[in-house]
């Protein structure tokens, strides 16, 4: 089967995506679940620390003091050492790129001047070692900063240049691990520290956090959330967040960023809140609260379960925990009905999740992505008809030209030739409808001029499919014994014969109807006469 042909197959019903919708995603009386390991392995209890995963594996690292490298199995359900960081490495944001974990924008030793850690550190997963691949620039130099991943670049946000002492910033910085090169980026709304960078959509979300410093180094929380769109390179601000903290817990699910624990100054334990802020409404919502309240511990999505781990239950340090809970989020909603989930239209198409046909091209997402096509692009094989179309209207193919592989595109065959576009001989004469517009011949008639052969067998006998009479003798084609030879008796006994009889054939009319009205005219005499004696009597 040609390609073109087994991609048309491919076409789905609308009735078949619109089948495929989502259940709702997790709500706020889904709880937290504790995690124990299969064999009594724990996580190291920790501050100040951070995790991410890699390769469907949770990674622990950092922490106050010199803490080791921890890696979790969810398959195994089990915890392992791997070893010790180079350094006392804490209050950063770990990112992954492939198999390599990158720390930058961290603090080392002691409160509450901690200095800020000018190198980037790696540490790859595959042979578990550490490097050094570079360093921040001096100018930008600062610790607690938040960093996430984006298109393979690392964006590094706000922190602090003094540790708890005065110097939060609002900078943004790019950092590509190819070139190893820096590039500074807009300032944002608000500086802070103490917070965790999540990115949505194409956009960092910061939410949270606060300005350290001296003499209360919580009582300066960040409660707006500032959003940076990565395309525009500009910010926005959104809803403050509902229950003011610094060192929360972040992730990105769908369209919305989860915030759990922190610590604040009203309070001398950590908290155990979680909220929800979606994007697309400015909202926020609260979730089910953790088992047990921590602050700067590690927190990471893998699948759809929210791994948390370790961190401090009492503001600003000590009763460190080593307890690992997680949340299920359940399936991804798809409230926008076309058949994709949020996360798949936020992370992978880049959709609208609240637009069921993003492009406005009359197919909704789903029914493109399940056929195909492209549904951020109205007609994606540029055949000059919408997507919306093809699959609905036409049945033809949305990423295939010319469906019908018959020489001419979809888009002509429907809007300038009217033929059918999924039958290479639109007509049935046996001629395909290029070939016909190439002769000149009607696509849509069989028998082009009229004279009682189909066009297809005009040409196998050579004959003019546009001349009802190719050899111009008088006789159409279809009557000719000899349609290719000019018989010049035929000719004029067929054409002279024929002008006779005709005028003979109107002369008899001419009598006829003279005779027809004459009569006619004597019985109305006739008629009105006797009338006109039947009135008197």
């Amino acid at each position: 089967m040609p390609l073109r042909r087994f991609l048309l197959h491919l076409l789905v019903p609308l009735s078949l995506i619109y089948a495929m919708a989502v259940m709702a995603a997790t709500d706020d009386t889904t709880p937290w679940q504790s995690v124990t390991s299969s064999d009594g392995s724990t996580a190291v209890a920790r501050h100040e620390s951070a995790a991410v995963a890699v390769d469907g594996k949770l990674y622990l690292l950092g922490g106050r003091g010199v803490r080791p490298v921890q890696v979790y199995d969810p398959v195994t359900g089990q915890w392992r050492v791997i070893g010790n960081a180079p350094m006392e490495l804490h209050h950063f944001q770990p990112v992954a790129i492939g198999s390599t974990i990158y720390v930058i924008g961290a603090m080392t030793c002691c409160f509450p001047d901690e200095p800020s850690v000018a190198e980037i550190h790696t540490f790859d997963t595959v042979t578990e070692q550490w490097a050094t691949v570079g360093t921040m620039p001096a100018s930008r130099l600062r610790g607690s900063a938040a960093a996430a991943e984006y298109n393979g670049h690392i964006y590094v946000l706000g922190g602090n240049t003094l540790g708890h002492n005065g110097g939060a910033v609002d900078w943004l910085d790019r950092y590509d691990p190819v070139s190893r090169t820096w590039t500074s980026l807009p300032d944002a709304p608000h500086a802070r520290d103490h917070f965790a960078l999540v990115v949505v959509s194409g956009r960092l979300v910061a939410a949270g956090g606060r300005r350290s410093d001296l003499p209360d180094v919580f009582d300066k929380g960040v409660a707006a959330t500032d959003i940076f769109d990565i395309a525009t390179a500009t910010w926005h601000v959104g809803a403050d967040i509902p229950t003011l903290r610094a060192g929360a817990l972040a992730v990105a699910a769908g369209n919305e960023v989860l915030v759990a624990g922190g610590e604040i100054n009203t309070q001398s334990t950590a908290l155990k809140v979680t909220e929800a802020y979606d994007l697309d409404t400015n909202t926020w919502r609260a979730l089910q609260p953790m088992n047990e309240a921590r602050h700067s511990g590690g927190s990471a999505l893998m699948g759809r379960t929210w791994h948390v781990v370790s961190g401090s239950n009492v503001k600003g340090g000590g009763g460190e925990t080593a307890s690992h809970e997680t949340l299920a989020l359940g399936v991804d909603p798809d409230r926008d009905g076309d058949g994709l989930s949020d996360v798949q239209e936020t992370s992978v198409y880049s959709t609208d999740p609240l637009d069921a046909d993003s492009d406005d091209d009359g197919a909704i997402d789903g029914a493109e992505v399940a056929n195909g096509s492209d549904p951020n692009r109205s007609d994606s094989d540029e055949d000059g008809l919408t997507d919306g179309d093809e699959i609905n209207v036409h049945l033809t193919s949305p990423i295939v030209q010319d469906t019908d592989e018959d020489g001419l595109g979809d888009g002509a065959e429907v809007l300038v030739w009217r033929s059918d576009p999924r039958r290479t001989d639109s007509d049935g004469d046996g001629l395909e409808d290029a070939d016909e517009v190439d002769r000149g011949t009607d696509i849509n008639h069989a028998d082009s001029d009229l004279d009682g052969l189909n066009d297809g067998a005009e040409i196998i006998a050579g004959t003019d499919p546009l001349d009802a009479d190719s050899d111009d003798d008088g006789l159409n084609d279809s009557e000719d014994p000899e349609p290719l030879v000019p018989d010049s008796a035929v000719t004029s006994a067929g054409k002279n014969g024929g002008s006779a009889t005709a005028w003979l054939l109107a002369a008899l009319g001419v009598v006829t109807l003279s005779r027809l009205i004459r009569k006619t005219s004597i019985f109305r005499r006739k008629y009105v006469v006797l009338r006109s004696i039947d009135q008197k009597h």
